[in-house]
């Protein structure tokens, strides 16, 4: 069934509360001329909203362009839509543009959970994420382990200018901060790893690690989790004690590499992972840690 674009007038148009975007826009000179030059090829997708007006779920971007390019009437595809609906569709459309924050994205797919979890067991709730976002199972699990944080560590993923007065403060006068931007990865690793600890220790910890290696940042998040009490500079000579570059031998017999292999499955750690952590067990053991 082929869609009716209708011509709607820029001024009962507005930016959906569940877009995306959130009605933000980065001017784009090229975008702008070529609307100007050729019109909007692709129309907006809209619903409607209170007073007549229209909410724009998908074409945020274009619609911004097209008030720059002086339009007074622009294309859209009229649907109705539930919110959670209209999360998903917002989602989906912007799920392969690069400039789209990931801290959006777990921001939005959290929302959706909270809107959907009456409606069924969390693994169902996932499912119907995946549907209507096009996201892969890891993924929306990954979101909504973001989600849960505090809205502070949430911002450290945000670039440094983005951040609110109240975090800029938070991070004066911590070592290793505004050196980079918390990735999704390093967020999942807090979000699954340190709970229960703290808010201002997991801050912490966020702040410190998104200026490290993937590596390195997953190996402080472990040794916090192992060593709560322990301070980050404590944590820092633990993780990097050893120089950079340094190799250690060892040599096994057969049936130790066999038992090696085994505990990596069981325990989901790679053998460097695996010494270190039999090591500091040992270690913390005989009294030595």
């Amino acid at each position: 069934m082929v869609k009716e674009i209708v011509m709607i007038d820029i001024d009962d148009l507005g930016i959906d509360t569940l877009n995306i975007r959130g009605g933000e826009w980065d001017y784009d000179e090229e975008l702008v001329q070529d609307v100007k030059n050729n019109g909007i090829d692709n129309p907006l997708l809209v619903r409607l909203a209170q007073g007549g007006k229209y909410a724009i779920v998908c074409g945020s971007r274009r619609y911004n362009a097209a008030i720059e390019a002086g339009l007074t009437k622009v294309p859209c595809f009229i649907e109705e839509m539930d919110d959670v609906t209209a999360l998903g569709r917002t989602i989906a459309e912007n799920i392969h543009r690069k400039d789209t924050p990931a801290w959006r994205y777990a921001l939005k797919i959290g929302e959706m959970y909270e809107r959907l979890n009456h409606k069924g067991d969390k693994e169902e709730v996932i499912k119907i994420i995946m549907r209507k976002t096009g996201f892969s199972r890891t993924s929306v699990q990954n979101y909504l382990n973001i989600a849960g944080l505090p809205g502070e560590i949430i911002e450290l993923m945000k670039e440094p200018t983005e951040r609110s007065e109240v975090v800029k403060e938070l991070l004066k006068g911590m070592p290793m901060t505004g050196m980079g931007i918390l990735s999704v990865e390093k967020a999942t690793k807090i979000a699954t790893e340190l709970k229960g600890i703290p808010k201002e220790r997991m801050f912490e910890v966020a702040a410190y690690v998104a200026g490290v290696s993937k590596e390195d940042a997953f190996d402080i998040i472990e040794r916090v989790k192992t060593y709560p009490k322990k301070s980050m500079e404590e944590i820092h000579g633990m993780v990097f004690a050893i120089p950079k570059g340094a190799i250690m031998r060892f040599e096994f017999g057969s049936h130790i590499v066999t038992a090696l292999d085994e505990a990596c499955i069981r325990k989901n750690m790679d053998r460097r992972r695996l010494l270190s952590y039999y090591i500091e067990e040992g270690l913390k053991r005989d009294g030595f840690l």
